[in-house]
């Protein structure tokens, strides 16, 4: 091999490294609520949509971890498998256990289990309820599913207030740890709700980490309290969609701003940019898509500086950003931001 050559070789491979490099540093996290309840679309996955989401997860080459191994991967900064992937479910309905975790479970998919205990603890002490009981939960933690912390009322936390909140959640951690055992390492907001004092909060508190119910892939650079999940119910759950966030590659971001999530009158809409790392090509395929727009956003590129731009208000509630990336091989780099505004429904 001549000298041109080997530097040729040389600057392939240290490409083809970085770009391994960036795939492993993320996750995807796919969230579910309900399974069979058909009566609820928004929040409900259907049989046979689940039952071709995981013939698409065993047959496409994906790497199955359990969400609190994940968690401890990327604080520690640690690289993870390509395509790494796990399954997280919120509000410990009663589908879960009859027709969720049956099927996840012959997959060999791993799965962990968001209770709320108010919900849970009204179960246990009725003929029937469509959640489940305490029974149920430890049976579920006998064959492997991980156990996560998702406050006592299921409330809204920023709505609620820090003492509020903080109050519910050591309400529930009580109900852990005789129900239990121990308090769970995992917390998950409420409808994926937090502001900054609350998630310092939780920090607080002993948790590893803590989730939020946003669109993107979970990385390295990520906050390990604010850890982004992809929620997956009828509307969202068509194969076309679950093929694209289930091998999707969060797209390495730096000096985001703004990092909080609760935005004031003045601040709305918010001036919001990040920086992409340099060894991303073909930025300039890039769309950013607010949630209340229904088309992408302006952006301003300086270099590997994007600004995202847009005169409408994001509207009272939950409100999120998506960043999309073309990055070869059918995969997508995926950034995305969650914004509330206070004064929403509360639903």
């Amino acid at each position: 091999m001549t000298r041109a050559a080997r530097i040729v070789f040389s600057l392939v491979m240290a490409a083809v490294s970085f770009g391994a490099a960036i795939a492993d540093q993320s996750a995807v996290i796919l969230l579910y609520h309900r399974f069979g309840e058909d009566s609820y679309p928004t929040t409900n996955i259907r049989i046979e949509q689940l039952e071709a989401q995981i013939k698409q997860l065993k047959d496409g080459g994906y790497h199955f971890m359990a969400l609190g191994d994940i968690a401890a991967k990327l604080k520690a900064k640690e690289q993870l498998p390509e395509k790494t992937i796990t399954v997280a479910v919120d509000d410990a309905y009663k589908s879960v256990i009859t027709h969720g975790w049956p099927r996840l479970k012959a997959a060999g998919i791993p799965m962990t289990l968001f209770v709320s205990t108010d919900p849970v603890d009204s179960a246990s002490n009725q003929v029937s309820s469509n959640y489940m009981t305490w029974d149920d939960v430890r049976q579920l933690r006998e064959e492997g599913v991980e156990i996560g912390h998702h406050s006592a009322s299921h409330l809204h936390m920023p709505h609620a207030g820090l003492e509020t909140s903080m109050a519910d959640v050591r309400r529930a951690s009580d109900r852990f740890k005789t129900e239990l055992g121990k308090v769970p390492a995992l917390f998950a907001y409420p409808y994926g709700e937090y502001d900054d004092a609350i998630k310092q909060a939780v920090e607080a508190e002993g948790f590893d980490a803590a989730f939020a119910q946003f669109s993107s892939p979970a990385a390295t650079w990520s906050d390990p309290f604010a850890l982004p999940r992809f929620p997956v119910n009828e509307r969202y759950g068509e194969m076309q969609r679950f093929k694209l966030i289930s091998q999707a590659m969060a797209l390495p971001v730096s000096d985001v701003v703004p990092t909080a999530t609760l935005l004031t009158e003045e601040r709305n809409p918010p001036v919001y940019g990040f920086t992409v790392d340099d060894n991303v090509r073909g930025l300039s395929a890039l769309a950013c898509y607010p949630s209340h727009l229904g088309e992408p956003a302006e952006l301003i590129r300086l270099g590997n500086r994007v600004e995202v731009r847009f005169d409408k208000a994001f509207p009272k509630g939950r409100n999120r950003i998506n960043c999309t990336l073309p990055a070869g091989g059918g995969r997508w780099y995926w950034h995305g931001k969650f914004f509330l505004v206070p004064g929403g429904p509360l639903d």
